[in-house]
């Protein structure tokens, strides 16, 4: 058995480790992407404009999965931001908290931890400091936190006659909130955090509805080249899923971008649509088997084997609609 000694362990480093830390204050500096700026005359752009001149701190986009929540958001982002460095992308989750949105503690190489501003404060800070550039603020997936607890006392803030007053963190560190920073977020109405969202939130943001569109689905498939009568179908079978009584089966058109034809089609629903049926008829296999019915007009059934994603048409991201739906 060894025996013990007294001598002292030297803990890790993160260059021990082969690791490294963001610099303090770097937090949320990502830049976004670059994304095609939308026509002036787009009804989704014009909306958001027409609030922010109404005075609102910014605006939600509401809508169930597959409306091209997030892929307007982007846009309009692009659109009304001064250019790509003036903006900033975040995804809320239900682990989110202040520390993530404001102001947290975290470890400094060598030991111990210090205090960093996270994504807004250093978007006011940057905003503040260039009055004339208009910045935006990018908020994918808003209900699935708890948003007052998220955003603090920056809430009370975010009103524009409240605009550059100066207020005081938990830390006890100054910030104010600069008239040029603008806020767009994305929200699913059936996430369970919708109900308990702050309605000091939904008074400073205007909501802006994203439904399904049975048009945008038509322009799509048409632009990627199906038959128009196949086309036909799947958007017969779209709108009997709008028409249905449970509105959390109504899911968007992004949901069809490939069914293009028979094949195609099978694949989507083996891979996309019947989970998503499953899951929002999980306790109504009723209505399953009706949506079951309901889509072998539109492909009849098959006792092929349904390819595999590898050999199959790849699958384009569900809030990613075609260019031909703007």
């Amino acid at each position: 058995m060894p025996s013990m000694t007294n001598t002292r362990v030297r803990p890790l480093s993160l260059e021990d480790l082969k690791l490294t830390l963001p610099v303090a204050g770097t937090e949320g500096k990502v830049i976004a992407p670059e994304f095609e700026l939308l026509p002036d005359d787009n009804p989704v752009l014009v909306e958001v404009r027409a609030a922010i001149d109404l005075g609102f701190a910014g605006v939600i986009l509401s809508g169930p999965p597959g409306t091209g929540k997030s892929w307007y958001a982007k846009r309009i982002a692009q659109t009304v931001a001064s250019g790509p460095d003036e903006i900033r992308i975040v995804q809320f989750h239900t682990s989110y908290q202040y520390e993530d949105f404001m102001e947290g503690f975290v470890p400094r190489d060598g030991g111990g931890f210090e205090l960093q501003k996270k994504v807004f404060p250093l978007l006011c800070v940057d905003a503040s400091e260039q009055p004339n550039q208009k910045f935006v603020l990018v908020i994918d997936e808003i209900s699935r936190c708890d948003v007052a607890r998220v955003f603090g006392e920056a809430l009370t803030y975010m009103e524009l006659d409240k605009r550059g007053l100066e207020f005081t963190m938990s830390s006890g560190s100054a910030l104010t909130v600069p008239s040029n920073l603008i806020i767009i977020a994305t929200m699913n109405p059936w996430d369970k955090g919708v109900d308990e969202m702050d309605v000091a939130l939904e008074r400073r943001f205007a909501q802006i509805d994203m439904p399904p569109s049975v048009d945008a689905l038509r322009k799509i498939l048409l632009a990627n080249a199906a038959d128009p009568a196949f086309v036909e179908r799947v958007a017969e079978f779209f709108i009997s899923i709008q028409n249905l009584e449970d509105e959390t089966v109504r899911l968007g058109h992004a949901y069809f971008n490939n069914c293009i034809d028979e094949n195609s089609s099978r694949r989507v629903w083996s891979f996309r649509l019947l989970p998503f049926f499953k899951k929002a008829c999980r306790l109504d296999p009723t209505m399953l088997a009706s949506i079951q019915k309901s889509w072998l007009r539109v492909v009849p059934s098959s006792n092929d084997e349904v390819a595999s994603p590898a050999t199959g048409p790849s699958i384009d991201p569900i809030e990613e609609p075609s260019a031909a739906q703007v």
